[in-house]
């Protein structure tokens, strides 16, 4: 079949099968499952996957809640698809996994219902665990990623935009350890760890005019003491560092932890410091890539908004981006509400969200369908990736 005949029915079958996944979106909407804990959500998809015969692997890469369905599984060329589906501490679905999710599942669909009538593979992978453990990144790392063409995905959001600014992010943990005293009879024979917290946060502020202007260092006093008259002897803070690119965050990080040590030579306490999530590279968006993306938006008549969406924030799209390009749009719910809100999460039962559903399916149908129709442009978004990537 010829690419614009293909794309013609990938769209007919999103219609077709549209349903299941509106169905599948509200079930993880009404039942919100945290990263790690997507037991229902996941061997829901993996359910509807394999009732339409594509042959999943789950649990997968040693992660309990992820997954593999791998369509014509005998063709070298190959696409992912990616599917979120965990949800936010508090607020659900804020951010919307449950519907983006549910597009590259009946994306899926519907390239396996027509998988006679190309010469490419596509496999549907589930990613869990995006908000807090940045799971991609460990696929990443063991090396999931790096025998396709591409990935892609589709976020929700209030607005359309192929670009987002997705930065680079360490996550810190740091704790200071001291001893306890009398904080009124003998306070000098005390190490106070909470000082060494607050002397962190000053140098750290300190450290802010020196580094680029792009740069973020944020973060809370999780554990600050026992009781106001006891020197506290244990003061635990979490702490993120981002940037626009990995090489500018590493020396930023660096210095933070040097910041850490420092309060605690000061106060004559000793620090601890371990990472909280795995390290995120920042998302690399070509204007290759971009015009790809815009052209999909042009021939399905989705209106958007040039340049970067104005969402900036971190994600594990990026340890995949490291591996092989990787396709991260926003596509609009329909709704002005911003994402990490009640209002977004309530928006996830709503017919513009089950609208968008079947959007980010079709989005994603022509995306691939596009760029194994050109191999010019696939390869050289792929070479540019490397330059950029170095590998």
């Amino acid at each position: 079949m010829e690419m614009q005949g293909l794309k013609t029915a990938l769209i007919g079958k999103i219609r077709e099968y549209q349903n299941a996944a509106f169905a599948l979106s509200d079930q993880m909407a009404r039942e919100p499952e945290l990263g790690g804990e997507e037991f229902k959500s996941s061997a829901a998809i993996v359910q509807l996957l394999r009732n339409s015969g594509i042959e999943v692997e789950y649990p997968f890469a040693g992660i309990p809640t992820a997954f593999c369905g791998r369509i014509a599984p005998e063709r070298q060329r190959r696409a992912a698809l990616l599917a979120e589906y965990d949800a936010l501490r508090g607020l659900g679905h804020a951010c919307g996994h449950c519907a983006s999710g549910s597009g590259s599942v009946l994306a899926a669909l519907a390239f396996h219902a027509l998988r006679d009538e190309y010469p490419f593979g596509v496999d549907i992978i589930g990613t869990p665990d995006e908000e807090f453990g940045g799971l991609k990144a460990v696929q990443a790392d063991k090396g999931v990623f790096d025998q396709y063409d591409f990935a892609a995905m589709v976020h929700m959001g209030p607005n359309t935009s192929a670009e987002v600014s997705f930065l680079a992010l360490d996550g810190l943990g740091l704790k200071w350890h001291g001893a306890p005293a009398h904080a009124a009879s003998g306070p000098w024979e005390g190490r106070n760890a909470l000082n060494a917290a607050r002397l962190f946060f000053d140098a750290v502020d300190m450290m802010r005019q020196h580094v680029i202007p792009e740069a973020r260092m944020h973060g809370i006093i999780k554990d600050g003491g026992a009781a106001s008259n006891i020197v506290p002897d244990l003061t635990e803070v979490e702490f993120v560092t981002r940037a626009p690119r990995r090489t500018d965050l590493d020396e930023i990080t660096a210095w933070v932890k040097d910041c850490a040590r420092a309060a605690a030579l000061a106060t004559r306490t000793e620090v601890e410091i371990f990472p909280i999530c795995p390290s995120y590279c920042d998302l690399y968006v070509s204007d290759l890539e971009k015009r790809a993306l815009e052209r999909c938006f042009c021939e399905l008549n989705i209106d958007f908004v040039p340049g970067k969406s104005g969402m900036t924030g971190s994600s594990d799209i990026g340890n995949v981006d490291c591996r092989c390009p990787a396709f991260h749009p926003m596509l609009s719910i329909g709704r002005p509400y911003a994402c990490h809100t009640h209002e977004f999460a309530a928006a996830m039962l709503s017919e513009e969200t089950h609208q968008a559903i079947a959007a980010a399916a079709s989005l994603l149908a022509v995306l691939v369908t596009n760029l194994y129709g050109e191999p010019d442009t696939l390869e050289a978004i792929r070479a540019d990736h490397r330059a950029y990537r170095g590998y």
